[in-house]
């Protein structure tokens, strides 16, 4: 056997990596794994330095006291006389009170540690603790430092290869209030969070490269799903995603730089409400489908908000501002911007196909001002409905400080608001252009100054 699908891991700063650290949900006892140590002095469930194994599922305590509580309890066993491998093992039946039986068997040997209760230390150490498919693990908020490029050990880089679904919390389970921060640490050349497993997904997660050496932050090559995520100071990309199924969504990266992007290798993903700001790379790179997303002010010479050499990108209602060369760029055929604006990017085009036919590249009901030029390259219907704003001003409220909401100004904000659409069912929508609506209408996501992300109003 091995541990249930339904196990639960519990991740603290204050936790240990030989503590017991889950629960599996549903299970009849009650979970001790959400404390910070491990259970000692309470009189019952204690952990011991005496349990004995006979090389069956047994498992013997002349100390432990055991109560039918401890049932669905993930233990840790080590040490001992025999040759017992070091690991988690879950607490199946309780047949008396010095009497245990858990999912697999144990070497044989006496004076075993057995560890009871408490969580683990590191991130790293949840991804070898013996998930199977459909595992889940909670890392509550603080910093935790990964001082080892190496996978799935205490210290190092948590890499998951079993379907599994990670979310930080603050307080409580579920709050998605202050993130957990990974944060690399005297290492070079590793990746600090990896998903291995189709339908995996990472919430509320954060990590921070400490622009240490060739340190990327999140990757994965299959079908996964990342939400409200953010990777800093990153220099091999904050998010290195590869398969045309991925998702992400309210993610964000910042202060990345040396190479890649603030998203890279996209090959066809879908990404809503993501940022990418203040990289010295570019924002996103890479093809997919792209919706209310912002790149802002990453610098460099070559340094573009959106760029992309894969066909099929489409970029919606997303903006791209202040970048040091192009906002929207692409050298291939399929490239359709639409409701889109492209601002302050000076020293580059707005909207630009810089090789090619154009086969394919359209734009339609975007805008864009104050860059070298708005458009550039062949795009073969022209581009429709194309704004130009007043030139002087700005359409965003405050985007310096991060507001990306539409500003009221006479032709430039005023004049990319709620405007009339004709939809097939025949009703009248009123569509803004850009990521955030007008103050007033705001919705999806909005840059909170140099904060964060948050959800919108």
């Amino acid at each position: 056997m091995a541990l249930a699908a339904a196990s639960v891991v519990e991740v603290r700063t204050a936790g240990n990596d030989t503590n017991g650290g889950g629960f599996v949900t549903g299970a009849s006892g009650s979970n001790y794994s959400t404390a910070d140590a491990k259970r000692t002095g309470t009189g019952v469930n204690d952990s011991t330095t005496d349990a004995v194994a006979n090389g069956t599922t047994t498992i013997t305590s002349a100390t432990a006291a055991f109560t039918t509580a401890i049932i669905g309890n993930i233990i840790y066993l080590q040490g001992g006389t025999g040759g017992l491998a070091a690991g988690w093992y879950q607490v199946l039946t309780r047949p008396s009170a010095t009497t245990i039986t858990v999912d697999r068997n144990v070497a044989a040997g006496n004076t075993i540690t057995m560890n009871i209760g408490g969580a683990l230390a590191s991130p790293g150490m949840s991804g070898g603790y013996g998930l199977v498919g459909g595992g889940r693990v909670w890392i509550k908020a603080g910093t935790y430092s990964i001082t080892s490029a190496t996978i799935n050990i205490s210290g190092g880089c948590p890499s998951y290869g079993v379907l599994v679904m990670i979310e930080g919390y603050e307080n409580s389970r579920g709050d998605r209030g202050v993130a957990p921060v990974l944060q690399a640490s005297g290492i070079a050349t590793a990746t600090l969070f990896t998903l291995g497993t189709n339908d995996s997904a990472c919430v509320n997660v954060d990590v921070d490269g400490a622009t240490l050496t060739a340190i990327r932050g999140f990757s994965c090559t299959v079908r996964n799903s990342f939400l409200f995520c953010t990777a800093a100071n990153c220099t091999n990309s904050g998010f290195n995603l590869t398969s045309a199924s991925t998702f992400a969504a309210y993610c964000r990266a910042t202060g990345c730089t040396t190479t890649g992007a603030g998203f890279v290798g996209i090959a066809g993903g879908s990404f809503y409400g993501c940022v990418a700001d203040q990289n010295s790379v570019p924002g996103f790179s890479g093809s997919g489908v792209y919706q209310q997303c912002i790149a802002a002010e990453n610098s460099g010479a070559t340094t573009d908000g959106f760029i992309t050499a894969a066909t099929h990108s489409q970029y919606f209602y997303c903006v791209s501002y202040g970048n040091g060369r192009d906002g929207f760029r692409t050298n291939t055929t399929d490239f359709r911007c639409m409701w889109c604006i492209a601002e302050g990017n000076s020293a580059g085009v707005g909207f630009i196909v810089s090789a090619g036919t154009g086969a394919g590249c359209y734009l339609f009901n975007c805008a864009g001002q104050s860059n070298s030029s708005n458009t550039s390259g062949t795009f073969l219907l022209g581009n429709t409905d194309f704004n130009t704003g007043a030139g002087s001003s700005s359409f965003f409220n405050d985007a310096a400080a991060g507001d990306f909401t539409l500003n009221n100004n006479t032709g430039d904000g005023a004049s990319v608001q709620q405007i009339p659409e004709i939809f097939p069912y025949g009703g009248n929508g009123y569509p803004s252009l850009g990521a955030l609506a007008p103050q007033v209408f705001a919705r999806g996501i909005r840059l909170v100054g140099r904060g964060g992300i948050t959800a919108g109003a």
